[in-house]
């Protein structure tokens, strides 16, 4: 027996518990557990089934374009006329830059573009990518790139001679990039001809879906908008073809919950029932006790903020009445309503809007109507608020009111809480707001743009915060980025910091491979690592760090059901097992961690099918040297022998014999 296995030690010992492993998994899962637990409750607005798809989790922004996505955009595709001047630039250059209003058809009119330019495959990158990022990467010839939304990250205005290098990068290359951008953002170069993106009238795209004799043709015109955006009108056509009832397919679009909250705005409203709509659209399914405490709060900021005038006492004036609060808060033309909830086994009353789409169109009213005293007062209480605990509820109203107005939410919440101005409840609560701004297609860039500032430019605690909004849904909207951010940020931080970022990093595994299956992004970057280690040795201590986040890697658990990552990654991949051993064989080729590594290939295995666990051995084998199979099978067989857990033997002994058979194939060792 080897002096490794010698040293493998007892169950007592070394095996993990489930609470360790919670906090290898890192500090913050207790965060994305709230995430989960509100972006899956039922009725939730966010990814939830009874939200009609709006809010929706969209698949990753970046990467290559599958056939779905590309059909689902350019079935029943209207060519506007600025089409043709866009296309004769491509053709000539290579490249070409459409700006317009979002809605516009922009991403919708890029792919149609580019697929007319090349049959190969379309590559979606990251929307922060900068001009000088976009001159030195790689092109492949007869691909086509795409940068939707482009957002402005440049310190300085961008050059002419930075978009020139692009357009001969790609040129050169012999590929195709468009790149899209909102009308308010400045235009990039002259070397690069920009094209203003035509907003084509409802009805004209609605009849390419619906047809000429569609009777829905005529009443959707009538109710939608004429700039209703091109997406929306493409889900809408798409419901109403697929027998939904006009009325439910534009329930979807929010159109009546608008016009709604629009109209009872427009009536005459008493401050308390400015209050009252604010705080529910911050604070939604509270207790009506519960409800008056935060309202009462509110209401003491406001008085700070805005004070009313002071008014003279009117002689002779009656008693007080008592003012039926509850009552008016339900009459008739009310934006809310109760609905009795279970919570520990007792029935509770709870506030809610009438329409969960009622909150983003009060949101954005409130936004448009009232001033800036208003807003310090809503600032104030929020802070107030959070101060006390991360909060779901506030975060879900922040990421509906980014809709409406990003820089609020960025200035007066995220900036702050970043910087630590609240500790660890406004850090979280400010990743948490991130996320959920993920979940809409104009703000999930802008939460790119600024965890990205953070990451590059922030202070300490900036880098912190943005590691943790990396580690979740940002993660899955923007993998490459995500990834690529996170590691740079594990790489160049102190090491009073190091852990924290190993933490994020393996989270931000859990989250690829739960949530969007792209967890080999993660192991291809370990193995890019690791084989860079065998031609230039590290320092050790870069060396010991990323030792450290391969052993999160292999431990972290995620995903609604607080699931081994690497376990669920080997179920959904099995055709990339090679990464996966390939990072297992760094570790368990390292003494001083072969014990932690061994322990947490048990803790795989376990819940694996016998045949997975047989192709994991295999691939393992063909991973190490054949001189290191002899100390990882007395390792494996030591560990079981002191075992109390009879239950996984069979799965040791397949793993043992699939090493033995793999060593025999290979011969004795030299």
């Amino acid at each position: 027996m080897t002096a490794a296995a010698e040293n493998e030690g007892t169950p007592g010992e070394h095996e993990a518990s489930p609470e360790d492993e919670r906090l290898a998994a890192g500090v913050k899962i207790d965060v994305l557990n709230m995430f989960h637990k509100g972006v899956h409750a039922p009725g939730g607005v966010f990814g939830s089934v009874d939200s009609g798809g709006r809010g929706r989790r969209f698949g990753p922004d970046t990467g290559k374009i599958d056939s779905q996505d590309l059909r689902h955009a350019l079935d029943h595709y209207v060519v506007p006329p600025c089409q043709a001047f866009a296309e004769k630039w491509l053709t000539d250059d290579h490249v070409v830059i459409i700006g317009g209003l979002r809605g516009s058809g922009k991403r919708a009119a890029a792919l149609s573009m580019l697929r007319g330019r090349t049959a190969g495959p379309l590559i979606a990158l990251s929307p922060v990518i900068t001009p000088d990022e976009l001159a030195t990467r790689t092109y492949e010839r007869d691909h086509g790139y795409l940068v939707a939304d482009q957002v402005d990250t440049a310190k300085e205005a961008d050059t002419d001679f930075k978009w020139a290098a692009v357009r001969d990068a790609v040129r050169e290359a012999g590929a195709y990039l468009v790149v899209t951008r909102t009308a308010d953002a400045p235009e990039a170069s002259g070397s690069v001809k920009h094209v203003f993106w035509e907003h084509l009238g409802a009805e004209v795209v609605l009849r390419a879906h619906l047809g000429e004799d569609s009777e829905a043709l005529r009443e959707l015109v009538e109710l939608l908008p004429a700039d209703c955006p091109m997406g929306d009108l493409a889900d809408v056509a798409a419901r109403v073809n697929a027998g939904e009832p006009l009325w439910e397919a534009l329930r979807y679009l929010n159109v009546a919950s608008a016009q709604s909250v629009r109209e009872w705005f427009e009536q005459p409203r008493t401050r308390r029932e400015g209050l009252e709509i604010a705080t529910l659209a911050f604070l939604t399914e509270l207790s009506e006790r519960e409800f008056e405490a935060r309202l009462a709060l509110l209401e003491a900021q406001l008085d700070a903020f805005l004070p009313l005038p002071e008014q003279e006492p009117v002689e002779g004036g009656g008693e007080p009445v008592l003012e039926q609060s509850r009552a008016r808060r339900l009459g008739p033309g009310s934006l809310m309503k109760t609905e009795t909830v279970i919570r520990e086994q007792t029935a509770v009353r709870v506030l809610v809007f009438k329409d969960p789409g009622y909150r983003g169109c009060v949101l954005a009213e409130l936004s448009k109507r009232l001033p800036t005293p208003f807003w310090d007062a809503i600032k104030a209480w929020i802070h107030q608020l959070v101060e006390e605990e991360a909060h779901f509820d506030i975060a879900r109203g922040l990421a509906l009111l980014a809709e409406t107005d990003a820089v609020e939410v960025e200035q007066s919440y995220l900036a702050p809480w970043s910087r630590g101005e609240l500790g660890d409840q406004g850090r979280d609560t400010a990743a948490i707001v991130l996320w959920l701004m993920c979940f809409d297609e104009a703000t999930a860039p802008v939460a790119l743009r600024i965890v990205r500032g953070w990451a590059m430019f922030g202070s300490r605690e900036q880098r912190l915060t943005a590691a943790l909004a990396l580690s979740g849904e940002l993660a899955a909207r923007f993998p490459t980025e995500a990834v690529r951010r996170l590691w740079k940020l594990l790489e160049q931080g102190s090491d009073a910091d190091a852990e924290a970022y190993v933490q994020a990093f393996a989270m931000l595994f859990a989250t690829l491979v739960h949530e969007t299956n792209n967890g080999a992004i993660v192991l291809g970057l370990l193995v890019r690592v690791l084989d860079d280690f065998e031609i230039r040795p590290p320092r050790l201590r870069k060396r010991e760090l990323v030792t450290r986040a391969v052993l999160s890697v292999l431990n972290v658990r995620g995903g609604p059901h607080h699931q081994l990552g690497i376990c669920e990654f080997i179920r959904r991949r099995p055709d990339r097992l090679d990464l996966v051993a390939r990072v297992w064989a760094a570790v368990l080729r390292s003494r001083p961690h072969r014990r932690d590594a061994v322990h947490a290939l048990l803790r795989c295995i376990d819940p694996l099918q016998p045949e997975q666990t047989r192709s994991l051995g295999e691939a393992l084998a063909d991973a190490m040297p054949a001189a290191e199979l002899v100390p990882l099978r007395e390792s494996l067989d030591v560990v079981r022998q002191r075992r109390k857990r009879s239950d996984q033997d069979a799965l040791i002994d397949v793993l043992l014999e699939t090493l033995q058979s793999r060593r025999n194939t290979e011969g004795p060792t030299p």
